[in-house]
């Protein structure tokens, strides 16, 4: 009787310590996420859904390249590594989808991957960086599955 006793004792604790963990996890990325909410988040964002004016990947490095505008070019790779790692959060299972979403809304991430798939597309084929940029299409693909109803940059804007 005892043993049983202690082996349920045990179980209980390790699923308290097991719901603990994942909630302190949750917090640390809502944490993590909250820092790009700086008026830098902002202005990037506000700044690459400008990015409009562009026929293909050459036209896009012409007009907003590291070396033609490296502040478009900067703002470009903020907002792309800051939804890359939400796709790794989620391709990794460390936070829920649905909070995920709460925190990366899927009326910019979807947007956003449409209108520049063209561009990342291009960086993988020609600078041999094949997983550039896949888990902000992960990310992409869920949302999409998700909200397929949220309409493209060019109309947002």
């Amino acid at each position: 009787m005892v043993p049983a006793l202690g082996i349920i004792v045990a179980l209980v604790y390790y699923i308290m310590t097991l719901r603990y963990t994942t909630k302190a996890r949750q917090r640390e990325v809502i944490f993590l996420r909250s820092q790009s909410y700086r008026m830098e988040y902002a202005r990037a964002y506000a700044s690459i859904v400008t990015q409009v004016d562009w026929e293909d990947p050459d036209d896009w490095f012409e007009k907003y390249g590291r070396f033609t505008n490296p502040e478009a070019f900067s703002n470009f790779l903020y907002i792309m590594n800051t939804f890359n790692f939400a796709g790794v959060l989620l391709k990794e299972k460390e936070a829920d989808p649905d909070l995920i979403f709460k925190l990366y809304p899927p009326n910019a991430v979807i947007p956003i991957w449409e209108h520049f798939e063209p561009l990342i597309r291009y960086i993988r084929d020609n600078h041999r960086y094949s997983e550039y940029l896949k888990p902000f299409e992960s990310l992409y693909k869920e949302a999409k599955k998700k909200y397929p109803e949220i309409p493209p940059l060019r109309s947002v804007i």
